[in-house]
């Protein structure tokens, strides 16, 4: 028997199990004797891949990853960007830093007496 006339070679989505479908428009796996039509196998496959691509998506863990890879996953800074530089809205002038805390000179001054003694 020539193999064109074996119909279409199909994979089982419920036990992996390859087979024929011999052409005809119900089929079922020889292995664990679920019968397919057309739709039903297409809809078996789709749910099949729908899972495999869910189990294949790596869940990233925030405390695995160091600052630069959040930051890129946050889309602070564009993935590939290899510059060194810190993005210019996370950074801050110490003259901005001066004007909104009263307390930032007393603070930079005893930085200042600390780094000296």
């Amino acid at each position: 028997m020539d193999k064109t006339k074996w119909g279409i070679k199909r994979k089982c989505p419920k036990c992996g199990a390859f087979f024929y479908d011999m052409g005809k428009a119900k089929f079922k796996c020889p292995k664990c004797d679920v019968e397919y039509t057309e739709k039903s196998y297409q809809e078996a496959k789709t749910k099949q891949l729908a899972k495999m691509a869910k189990k294949a998506t790596p869940k990233l863990d925030d405390a695995d990853l160091d600052a630069d890879t959040l930051l890129k996953l946050a889309g602070n800074i564009p993935l590939g960007d290899d510059d060194a530089s810190e993005p210019a809205d996370l950074l801050e002038e110490s003259e901005e830093l001066e004007n909104a805390d009263p307390d930032f000179n007393d603070l930079m001054d005893n930085f200042e007496d600390d780094k000296n003694a």
